[in-house]
């Protein structure tokens, strides 16, 4: 490319720019020949060149100012690469679409994966905007036929409950994207063209169809735009792509980027599997190694090497004569190629957003890891396969996975909070974003729009205040947010005619800002046991399994004073804790109380979890001298462990604790969700977050009464070691599956992991109807496993167990008949009590009944006696 070309190009980037403010500022000689880097003179005569050209126009003012012809119609189109080239036609035929005389036309998009559907999707949109056809602030909405495949309500979704109410006809002034219809049945695929044949105009809505080529013309649609492969294009296009790629991060990385140009022939030649997806995955994380590079030998450069890329890249391609002649004609003999950090190209908003994003988790990683004093090579493979991994996962930024993700989140959501108000929220998080350079989570989303559906639709009246110190400090530190946060309020005070209070807007701001602990200190831990060196050698398996540091060690023997061990004790405490508190294992009482006098006398947060392992031993040790039968001194060991930890924990009651910024909003509306839906039966207690310390105190005070199952909130408060749900996880799952997220079960259908056995079943059981199984057993596996935790293997072997109880006893063979001891028996009573009641409608189907040995096997199995 020229520099007259790359001028016009730089040029037309900042007329898109500022079309999104609705200025046209046009640019300067200084500004181009700072972009180009040459001198102003030779800068001066390309924009002269430009303007005998037509292609730009120029000011009378001082300095001059040059802007695009007025004469030369600019569009969104301009700055896609292959605009005048492999996509001509098909920027002409979406053109075409959108501004045909009768109204907008569907368009079907026809391209291999990595072609860029998803990218000339938004151009189309955003042409369509520019040009008035359908609002600038018109809705998106998108049917992705891969994810919604399985869904039983896809034929819902797409052509809703009655007639003329399908989603191409649902919405009006929208646009509307079905992705991957190839996925359709051929009944669906019907119902959609007849849509189409029938409404012709659609409600003004955009509509976009995407599919494979070997899938098209399935609907039939007016216009169809074929997308040629990335593979397939001319070389020159490939060679632009790569170049903006490597701007892209020397851009957001503020280092220049230094490629040699047989890496970027090996580029240009490569053939990518997944087209162009795949290309930016393989030049981002050659840019990520390069950059952990630079990090540890402190320099301003990226100097991308071959070893940055995977291993079954190609760098000797053999070409044939016309390649070899066109690329090298475009490399004129170019050594290296420099991208540098301050190139001023106009980036894609969101992808700067998020390759900003990249580098300063690389940067973040890469320190976080040289503090712990670990080796730079190390350091780099860890971080680099952490991005790598992330990059596999999601690719990168991954936009379209998260977003799809996050609306059928809402939809949970929709059921609690109405539509409009989750559509309000998300716009106001989307604009503070843009403006404050921050990213809002869905813990954030779903936390103030339940606190505003507190307010505005349940109108519930927050009487939590904050404190004049708290306002304060608001006011002074984010005045940019407190701005944002009147504006959103008061858009909300004219949409529900609510007024709000100063305090109820300081506490929407609050969502924006963090007031939560953001300490970097964090916890150590502490093996405290008695005998001589089994502390020590602990901490030294867990500080090297761990690559960490953090675990230290106290062995007290058993000859030494209390006092002097105490003496020790505090010491040790007093030199580890970093300000975050201590973690102490350890081994029996006697330690226990030490450190509680060591909480008194020092305040440091000390928590303390037993693992009686010397007493289980001397428990061990004094049953082999008196018992000579190795399985009895085995299951009562066990026995008496189960009766430790139950004594301590299994008779309080279990109580979760709903967290919000107030205590009454999103809590309460959590809490409530979760009374309604959940059949755990545990208690569920709303709380304010605000204040960390009142929050501690009122949890370990709750505590001495209850089991604190887990905390359910927006952000993890880090208490006590005490588990947290995200209320993301709570509501993107169907409250059919609520027991199971709450209990940190995996969510998956009960009944799919038994298919393979129910078939088996059919030809090898005699006496028992697979039928009936698939009836009772189901409820009986799921209410066991939420019970006990139990993981698949477990579930699978309780299941076939069961079914052997069946086949044997209804076959009439001999019933087993173990003789429990009392004291087993009593220790399992509830145990036995909770599985004859699973088990009731499986007697009842079967007209079986079992015994108490059928009943005790399967505790043994459950509990591994």
């Amino acid at each position: 490319m020229t520099n007259k070309e790359k001028a016009y190009k730089y040029i037309q980037q900042v007329f898109l720019e500022n079309q999104k403010n609705e200025v046209d500022e046009g640019v300067d000689t200084q500004q181009v020949a700072d972009y180009l880097k040459i001198k102003r003179p030779n800068a001066s005569a390309i924009l002269n060149k430009l303007v005998k050209e037509d292609l730009l126009s120029k000011t009378n003012t001082r300095p001059v100012r040059y802007h695009l012809s007025d004469k030369v119609t600019h569009d969104v189109f301009d700055d896609l690469i292959g605009s005048k080239g492999s996509l001509a036609d098909a920027v002409k035929q979406a053109k075409a679409a959108v501004l045909f005389p009768g109204g907008i036309l569907p368009i079907q998009i026809i391209a291999e994966p990595g072609s860029g559907t998803t990218y000339f999707s938004k151009l189309i949109i955003k042409y369509a905007k520019d040009k008035k056809v359908i609002p600038k602030d018109a809705h998106y909405y998108e049917v992705n036929c891969i994810v919604e495949k399985e869904n039983p309500r896809l034929n819902e979704i797409l052509f809703g409950n009655s007639e003329h109410n399908s989603i191409l006809e649902r919405y009006k002034n929208s646009v509307i994207m079905i992705n991957h219809y190839e996925r359709l049945d051929a009944t669906q695929i019907y119902q959609l063209n007849h849509i189409i044949y029938s409404s012709p105009e659609l409600n003004h809505n955009l509509v976009l169809f995407s599919t494979l080529p070997t899938n098209s013309d399935r609907i039939k649609t007016s216009i169809s735009i074929s997308l040629p492969e990335y593979n397939k294009r001319p070389v020159e296009e490939k060679l632009e792509a790569i170049e903006y790629l490597f701007k892209t991060q020397a851009g957001t990385s503020k280092k220049s980027i230094v490629v040699s140009s047989e890496i970027i022939l090996a580029l240009v030649n490569h053939q990518f599997k997944n087209g162009y997806k795949e290309l930016e995955k393989n030049i981002t994380l050659a840019c990520a190694k390069a950059y952990l590079r630079a990090i540890d030998d402190h320099t301003s450069q990226e100097i991308i090497s071959e070893d940055d890329f995977s291993n079954n890249f190609i760098f000797s391609r053999t070409l044939d004569i016309d390649a070899s002649l066109e690329s090298s004609e475009l490399l004129k003999d170019r050594k290296n190629f420099i991208f540098s950090s301050n190139q001023s190209d106009r980036l894609n908003t969101m992808i700067k957003h998020y390759d900003k994003k990249l580098y300063h988790n690389l940067d973040k990683q890469y320190q976080d890891l040289a503090q712990q004093g670990l080796k730079s090579d190390f350091i780099r493979n860890s971080v680099y396969h952490r991005i790598e991994y992330l990059f596999n996962k999601y690719g990168f930024p991954g936009l379209n996975q998260i977003r799809r993700k996050q609306e059928k989140d809402n939809q949970t959501l929709g059921k609690i909070v109405p539509a409009d108000l989750i559509s309000l929220t998300h716009s106001f998080l989307v604009k503070a974003s843009e403006l404050l350079d921050q990213n809002f989570n869905q813990e954030i989303f779903y936390g103030l729009c339940l606190h505003l559906n507190s307010i505005l639709i349940i109108k519930n009246k927050n009487n939590a205040t904050l404190s004049p110190r708290t306002i304060a400090e608001l006011k002074q530190k984010y005045p940019q947010q407190l701005q944002l946060t009147r504006q959103f309020t008061h858009e909300l005070s004219e949409k529900y005619q609510y007024h709000f209070t100063e305090n109820e807007i300081l506490t929407i701001l609050t969502f924006l800002v963090e007031l939560h602990d953001t300490k970097t200190e964090k916890p150590v831990i502490l093996f405290a046991l008695h005998g001589n060196g089994a502390a020590h050698c602990l901490s030294e398996v867990v500080n090297t399994l761990n690559h960490n540091h953090n675990t230290y060690s106290y062995d007290l023997s058993l000859d030494k004073d209390i006092d002097q061990a105490y003496q020790e004790l505090k010491k040790l405490i007093i030199k580890i804790n970093q300000g975050a508190g201590v973690i102490v294992i350890y081994d029996m009482g006697s330690f226990k109380e030490l450190l509680n006098r060591i909480i008194d006398e020092t305040t440091i947060n000390i928590r303390m979890i037993n693992v009686p392992i010397t007493l289980i031993g001397l428990e061990t040790a004094r049953r082999s001298l008196a018992d000579t039968n190795i399985d009895d001194i085995y299951h009562n060991v066990i026995t008496n462990i189960n009766s430790y930890f139950s004594d301590q924990v299994n008779n309080k009651p279990n109580m979760l604790i709903a967290l919000c910024h107030t205590g009454e909003g999103g809590a309460v509306q959590l809490r409530d969700y979760i009374n309604e839906y959940s059949k755990l039966g545990w208690l569920v207690k709303a709380m304010s977050v605000s204040d960390r310390k009142a929050l501690a105190d009122n949890i370990m005070r709750l505590r001495k009464f209850y089991n604190i199952k887990a905390l359910i909130g927006t952000y993890n408060p880090n208490l006590f070691g005490i588990p947290f749900i995200s209320i993301v996880k709570v509501f993107q799952s169907p409250h059919e599956d609520l027991d199971k997220v709450l209990s940190f079960m995996p969510v998956n259908t009960a009944t799919t992991i038994y298919n393979q056995i129910y078939e088996y079943y059919q030809d090898s059981l005699k006496f028992v109807h697979v039928n009936l199984l698939k009836e009772t057993m189901p409820d009986v596996m799921e209410n066991l496993a939420i019970q006990y935790n139990l993981n698949r293997d477990r579930q699978l072997g309780i299941f076939t167990h069961i079914v052997g109880i069946l086949e044997n006893g209804l076959g009439g063979q001999k019933r087993q008949n173990i003789s429990v001891p009392d004291k087993v028996r009593d220790n399992l009573a509830s145990d036995f009590n909770y599985i004859a009641h699973c088990l009731k409608p499986v007697e009842e189907k079967f007209n079986f009944v079992f015994n108490e040995s059928d009943i005790y096997t399967i505790i043994a199995i459950i509990k591994q006696l």
